[in-house]
């Protein structure tokens, strides 16, 4: 079984959806300490003038920081209004942008109260535009499982779930302790590969913008853009 560990960002990139496809349970690690306006709560989008950041302004809780599954949004600022708006604004003309419109005017018109809500349904839903049916979701908080390495933790975990394969970027390598995992029956997987432009609005292309843009733009064919017959290996 194919496992991927991951904290539950905004939006996601097009390689985040790529891990959520490869994988048969995708762990939403929200039990470590949430760091602010890291992609937790604000991703990128595209504008004629370039990058536009949309950001989720969040409630800070202590000196010390809270856990991911803490974070609540701070709703005292008009933050979903400027959202859609900024969306409707640079996208209204993309191909696709009707075909998933009435989900993200949803979105942004419900209420929000903890961060992690709001990412995980958007991470899910996106998803299943994207054709992702077989995956299975799950909390890491639910599972209970802690240690003070965090190798082993993540060894303890992939082998409570049953993994017999764990998928992680290829930026992992250098802290991995590979020789930890060498005495498991888990394997290791390092997952980073290069992604082929596709059509854009608003001149050059711009990697890293969060996956609506993609979406909007190439519609049921993001697939070919993400893990088809169009990827660099």
């Amino acid at each position: 079984m194919n496992v991927v560990i991951m904290q539950p960002f905004y939006l996601f990139l097009r390689k985040h959806f790529h891990q959520v496809k490869r994988a048969d349970l995708y762990l939403f690690m929200d039990d470590t300490q949430f760091v602010k306006n890291g992609h937790m709560n604000r991703n990128r989008i595209k504008g004629p003038n370039g990058y536009i950041w949309l950001t989720v302004p969040v409630l800070q809780k202590g000196r010390f920081g809270q856990l991911i599954k803490d974070v609540k949004i701070n709703n005292n600022e008009n933050w979903k209004k400027k959202h859609w708006k900024s969306i409707l604004q640079n996208y209204k003309s993309s191909p696709f942008f009707n075909k998933y419109s009435d989900f993200f005017e949803n979105v942004y018109t419900r209420e929000w109260k903890f961060l992690i809500d709001l990412n995980i349904y958007l991470i899910e839903n996106i998803s299943s535009f994207l054709g992702i049916q077989n995956t299975k979701y799950k909390r890491l908080s639910a599972l209970g499982v802690e240690n003070i390495n965090p190798t082993q933790r993540l060894i303890d975990i992939c082998e409570k779930v049953g993994a017999t394969k764990y998928i992680i970027g290829a930026r992992a390598k250098d802290y991995m302790e590979e020789k930890r995992w060498e005495k498991t029956k888990v394997k290791l997987e390092y997952f980073e590969l290069e992604y082929p432009v596709y059509s854009q609005l608003w001149g050059e292309f711009l990697e890293n913008c969060a996956i609506i843009d993609l979406l909007f733009n190439c519609g049921p064919d993001s697939g070919k853009y993400i893990w088809g017959n169009q990827l660099i290996q």
